[in-house]
């Protein structure tokens, strides 16, 4: 049995320090636990309605899904294809993908983007992608590997555009290479664009937002690449950004000239780690401007 003394011993400085550094030790494995186990394969569907000035009619009310930065070969497969099948669910009328579909140091591409996306159940209008900066390889620069990342793509039914536009029942679709590949020559599909038609714009890297190539593209243009910064303080912005412009981080962006950009947080990851910026499939409704001075 324990004397008064004992039981009624003060706590010491050195006691005090004990527990503050297990209670340290014990939060900072937990937050080491959310952020590589959990938050990475916590996969948020986020609804949206996209007004589009010149929307064609019969695609009011349709419904689009975008999905970003698989990054296929970094990644889990099990998370890759929980993904597919979500995406399935949603049974989208177009389906965008924007870049990235491989991780920059992964061998085998081919034959795991097959065996992934076969997965997938076509969208019931159009099924479209562009390629990232990964899908290039190493240093964003061989052509070989973005050939063989669209070919793998395409005998899947998914058209992937490359400084290309396709017109989807009445809506102008552009595609942009990537911004930092050597095939880089935006400004002669976007020769292309009118005011006077609804447009979409997919484009792996938002800094081309900024870039002077737009012309007359008055629209929506749909990017990847950020992450959404990947790792996010609350309340401050992410420390680390692969972009130019670092207000580019997620979301919904009014550009000038009747353009919105709105940038997907992706799905996979090169370093498997997320903080406060969960993985992201984005549902739109697409939906006709109600005014048309702006987007």
């Amino acid at each position: 049995m324990r004397s008064d003394h004992e039981r009624h011993r003060p706590v010491t400085a050195g006691m005090l320090t004990r527990r503050r550094f297990l209670g340290g030790a014990v939060a900072g494995a937990g937050l080491f636990g959310w952020t590589t186990c959990i938050e990475p394969h916590w996969l948020q569907i986020r609804q949206a309605s996209l007004p589009i000035v010149g929307l064609p009619p019969n695609l009011h009310g349709k419904t689009m899904v975008q999905v970003s930065d698989f990054h296929i070969g970094a990644t889990s497969e099990e998370h890759l294809l929980a993904t597919i099948d979500s995406i399935n669910q949603l049974k989208p009328d177009l389906l965008v993908m924007t870049g990235d579909f491989i991780d920059h140091s992964f061998q085998g591409a081919t034959s795991t983007i097959q065996r992934i996306f076969a997965n997938l159940n076509p969208a019931s209008i159009t099924t479209l992608g562009c390629l990232g900066n990964h899908d290039y390889g190493s240093r964003w620069s061989d052509t070989v590997i973005a050939d063989q990342v669209t070919g793998a793509l395409s005998e899947l039914g998914i058209q992937v555009l490359r400084d290309e536009h396709v017109n989807v029942d009445g809506l102008d679709v552009f595609g942009l290479d990537d911004f930092w590949s050597p095939r880089y020559q935006f400004r002669r599909v976007l020769r292309e664009a009118s005011a006077s038609r609804g447009s979409l714009c997919l484009c792996h890297n938002p800094d081309v937002c900024d870039q002077t190539i737009w012309g007359d593209f008055q629209g929506v243009i749909l990017s990847g690449h950020t992450h959404g910064g990947q790792c996010k303080p609350p309340f401050l912005p992410p420390p680390r950004l692969p972009v130019r412009n670092r207000n580019y981080v997620s979301g919904f962006y009014d550009l000038d000239r009747k353009r919105t950009l709105y940038i997907n947080r992706g799905i996979g990851y090169g370093l498997k780690v997320r903080f406060n910026s969960r993985p992201e499939i984005t549902c739109f409704e697409l939906q006709r401007s109600s005014d048309e001075s702006s987007v």
